[in-house]
């Protein structure tokens, strides 16, 4: 670990995004990048056990039985056999960072490579000693 790096550079930077007032209600706000996935299950589900943070909600629609990869669709028009589906969205972690700045740096590189992605803070956890030292 390069602690010269991570006193000199990253927790200025830190340190002045919440002085700046970013997430001012977010104990030791650490940043997370994630994608969104989409899955489907069989039939129109209405309950479904996955969540996402970006609060996508999830679409009742069709896919094609008979094709090789079948698409989602929200119409079973000019299907040859159409099955109904749920299809909804779930969090994959891409990445994570000490600061909104790198974060949002990431997804201007990176975004291409991923699906509606989007930065969340999380917090470092109520009572983590270790965190708690480290970032104050």
């Amino acid at each position: 670990m390069d602690l010269e790096y991570l006193k000199n550079e990253i927790l200025p930077v830190r340190e002045q995004e919440i002085k700046d007032g970013k997430n001012l209600a977010t104990t030791n706000p650490i940043y997370f990048v994630y994608s969104l996935r989409d899955m489907a299950c069989e039939g129109h589900s209405e309950y479904l056990g996955a969540t996402n943070h970006k609060g996508k909600e999830p679409e009742r629609g069709y896919i094609d039985s008979y094709e090789d990869e079948p698409e989602f669709k929200l119409s079973d028009e000019d299907m040859e056999g159409p099955e109904e589906v749920t299809q909804f969205y779930i969090d994959e972690y891409k990445a994570v960072f000490l600061t909104s700045e790198a974060a949002h740096e990431y997804l201007k590189y990176q975004a291409h490579n991923m699906n509606e992605p989007y930065v969340f803070v999380h917090h470092s956890g109520y009572s983590n000693h270790q965190m708690d030292k480290l970032l104050r």
